[in-house]
């Protein structure tokens, strides 16, 4: 693998460029909100917001959050990683649908389509009984474009349209959407299609990733009045890749036995079909009248259903069915000003199996698969917490109810446990706040890899996953540093997890097959910090993360640990002729840890640099040209979250990519 240099290219390169534009109208941004963005003095309780610009995968989009990891050298096996802690232990929902389900470590579980998304919102850790039953390391919850969103002001009817291309692997996406509005009905549709080729790493080898991905969404919201609205919406999405054999491993490129060599099997070295196809339809209600604090209500009914399909064959679907419903009230009390929040959440998951084919009786051609194993689990939750605000204190108390159920193939269980937490702020003055938070958790045991499935796999004594979470910090806020249009932010903080037992698929001890079965008592430590400085239409933001797993009872690596990541961010904007500009680069340590008392896993230190200017010029109003770089230097990497470190593919190289999107 290359050797790997931080460096950064100086912003005069990107300023240099002056063209005659209008300020730009944002046509093309992802806001990702996230509690380990410094928040805004003037409501400390809000999240820091971060724009992002012309993602394709869900790494771009997430790559500059402490704390948060998407691996995966192509978009049809991305993973997302918080704190160290893999997506089957985190809270994923798409428009408050729940993504439940691990189909198969060759595969990823969950298929997003970055261009059809306006907002990211990311618990980094679970610190409140409202971030929703079974999360044990935080919640990432996308939300999908609405007509408002795109409308401008006395406008009742638009559009969208957008063409991408990418150097490497050859790729080509063309998005169309069309919204309006009639009296107080808001209608939205929308269509995006991306095929792409085989693309090189940054050793120059090819990355087998020949597919195309679809993506459809059509909503609808009525509003009854201000702050009054029922919304309803149905999407669907399809990627699909023609890859090496095991999708996020590096079989055609050598990296097991060749031909000649002993273990040497021909299959391992060929290409083969995997896709992810979602279908997600949501109903949402909210009431929030402006002279009534005690009412807020939200409300969501959902289901979803995502098929998973590796080495040629369909493996897996999962069918989620649910909803939630809470209200928040404002209130004051004598000397105390109280913000209640009470809500619950149900849903039932149901997790197919497939492991048998059918077949033409006169071709022998395989016209279907049938499922062989059907498993379900329901989950019920109610919680309540209150903001209790004191002079310069806030005091957050909650309580959560779980009760679980388990309908496995060789267990039919119910869990349940009351759940405690208790948060604090301390504003110590108008730029500074301290907080600490407690969070006790509980997550039922799941159905672990489905692909796995077996008789024999799961045990009566099976237990669910109890715990904690703790960490502390700070938050500080300043306008004016140095001049009247200057501000410097940083949020920082430690924080500790303990884990009475984790539940994983593992390899059965008595061989043959994998158990789903306990690790044990696990600990989680770590840092996250976020330092933003800004000075008139230029800021610059630095980060750094550090998370370490580890078994109680032997001292090795429960996860995969993603290193210490650094991540440093320019952004500048020229107002007056329409141009904005960025760079990042992240930089991430090298690390060695033992998983076993024969096995070490060694990660290799890299940085890897992404830049972008874009410009809307005055002479089309509503057009956008944006050029960006990924992988500046065309580094040879892969993330350290990544399982099966050594096997993987590496992450692509160099990338030019050109967008042009028309808004009218």
């Amino acid at each position: 693998m290359k050797k790997t240099h931080f460096a950064l290219l100086p912003v005069a390169a990107f300023v240099a460029m002056s063209v005659q534009a209008v300020a730009p109208e944002q046509l093309d941004t992802i806001d990702v909100v996230s509690d380990n963005y410094s928040p805004q003095k003037e409501n400390v309780a809000a999240k820091g917001t971060v724009k992002v610009r012309q993602a394709t995968k869900m790494s771009d989009v997430l790559r500059g959050v402490p704390g948060v990891n998407v691996n995966g050298a192509r978009s049809i096996v991305e993973r997302y990683n918080v704190r160290g802690v893999s997506e089957e232990y985190l809270n994923i929902t798409v428009d408050g649908a729940r993504q439940e389900g691990y189909s198969f470590h060759h595969s990823g579980n969950y298929g997003i389509d970055p261009e059809i998304l306006r907002r990211v919102d990311i618990d980094v850790g679970s610190n409140s009984v409202a971030t929703g039953a079974g999360s044990l390391g935080g919640s990432i919850k996308f939300e999908t474009v609405d007509a408002e969103d795109m409308l401008e002001e006395s406008r009742n009817f638009g559009g969208k349209v957008k063409y991408s291309y990418g150097s490497n692997g050859d790729s080509n996406q063309g998005m169309g959407m069309l919204y309006g509005r009639a009296g107080n009905l808001d209608l939205l549709g929308y269509f995006n299609y991306r095929h792409q080729n085989n693309g090189k790493d940054g050793n120059g080898l090819k990355n087998e990733n020949k597919g195309h991905l679809q993506n459809y969404l059509f909503k609808g919201k009525y509003n009854f009045g201000e702050n009054h609205w029922l919304k309803l919406s149905a999407e669907h999405y399809t990627n699909t890749s023609v890859n090496c054999y095991r999708a996020n491993m590096a079989m055609c490129l050598g990296d097991v036995p060749s031909e000649g060599e002993n273990g040497f099997v021909q299959a391992n070295h060929g290409k083969a079909r995997s896709e992810i196809e979602r279908s997600t339809y949501t109903l949402g209600y909210a009431y929030n009248p402006n002279d009534n604090k005690w009412v807020n209500v939200k409300a969501n009914a959902y289901y979803t259903e995502t098929e998973n399909s590796s080495m040629n064959r369909k493996q897996t679907k999962v069918k989620t069915v649910g909803g939630s419903l809470s209200n928040r009230s404002d209130f004051d009390l004598g000397i105390t000003n109280h913000s209640v929040l009470v809500g619950g959440e149900y849903y039932k998951t149901t997790a197919l199996r497939y492991g048998g084919v059918e077949t033409n009786r006169r071709t022998g051609r395989v016209t279907g698969y049938r499922p062989d194993y059907k498993q379900h689990s329901d989950s019920t939750s109610i919680y309540v917490e209150d903001a209790i605000a004191v002079g310069d204190f806030v005091i957050t108390p909650g309580l959560r109810f779980d009760h679980y159920k388990a309908d496995l193939i060789d267990l039919d269980k119910t869990y349940h446990r009351f759940s405690k937490a208790l948060g604090l702020k301390y504003l110590a003055t108008d730029d500074l706040m301290f907080f600490a938070n407690y969070t006790e958790l509980f997550k039922g045991p799941g159905f672990g890899e489905l692909t796995l499935v077996a008789p024999g796999r799961y045990t009566g004594s099976l237990e669910p996953t109890r715990g904690d979470n703790k960490e502390v910090g700070f938050n500080y806020k300043h306008d004016g540093v140095f001049t009247d249009v200057d501000g410097f932010s940083i949020t920082a903080k430690y924080f500790r997890t303990d884990y009475d037992n984790i539940n994983q698929s593992i390899a059965n001890p008595a061989g043959g097959g994998s158990i789903y079965a306990s690790l044990g008592d696990v600990k989680l430590r770590g840092v996250e910090t976020q330092a933003r400085y800004w000075i008139d239409n230029f800021s610059a933001r630095v980060s750094y993360a550090r998370a370490r797993s580890e078994r109680k009872e032997n001292g090795y690596s429960a996860f995969p640990d993603s290193g210490d990541r650094y991540t440093f961010s320019v952004d500048y904007r020229i107002p007056n002729i329409g141009v904005e500009m960025g760079w990042n680069t992240m930089l991430v340590r090298g690390l060695a840890y033992a998983t076993s008392a024969s096995s070490i896993t060694t990660k290799e230190e890299y940085a890897v640099s992404n830049a972008y200017v874009s410009w809307a010029p005055t002479q089309v109003k509503g057009l956008e040209l944006t050029f960006g770089i990924d992988n500046i230097f065309d580094k040879a990497y892969k993330d350290h979250s990544t399982q099966y470190y050594d096997s993987v593919d590496l992450d692509p190289g160099r990338n030019y990519k050109l967008s042009v999107s028309y808004k009218f």
